[in-house]
């Protein structure tokens, strides 16, 4: 399956390897070609999924978050299309994606506020992050993003028998 930009994903293939290549990165080039195209589109999932963007979407039924009317970067211009960070930031994301899970199943990590021994309980404070961060795309995707949706910012005990 070859996925296209702006419909499927938003980087496709070919935008992928050139970025790649300009920076070096020899093990994105190393994964088959249906290796590549599936790590763009859970990249783009994840993306879609996450990121919280600004402006509306151009046509309500388009398929991806962008393209969008009334974004803006931070300059004050309009942005049409699929911004360039944002084909950036789905290449970083497919890159990761290739190795391993962008959201893989997390225990909530943080301040314990409760603890048992037998049979084990564990209780997280509300702080406590949970998830996988990514710093450079979050930095790629600034100005861009309303916000990134995070796991629920409850205390979560955890129990085992």
């Amino acid at each position: 399956m070859t996925v296209t930009a702006g419909t499927d994903v938003y980087a496709d293939r070919a935008e992928a390897d050139a970025y790649f290549a300009a920076r070096a990165v020899a093990g994105w080039a190393l994964a088959d070609a249906a290796a590549r195209d599936a790590a763009l589109l859970r990249a783009t999932a994840w993306l879609d999924g996450r990121c919280r963007w600004v402006g509306r979407l151009a046509d309500p039924v388009q398929p991806l978050g962008w393209p969008r009317t009334g974004a803006r970067d931070a300059e004050g211009r309009a942005l049409d299309g699929i911004p360039d960070r944002v084909r950036a930031a789905c290449a970083e994301l497919a890159l990761i994606a290739l190795s391993g899970d962008l959201a893989p199943p997390l225990e909530r990590g943080g301040r314990v506020v409760t603890e048992r021994v037998g049979p084990v309980e564990i209780g997280y404070a509300a702080d406590a992050p949970a998830g996988r961060s990514f710093p450079a795309v979050e930095a790629l995707l600034r100005g861009l993003v309303r916000g990134l949706v995070q796991e629920a910012a409850a205390s979560v005990p955890v129990r085992r028998a």
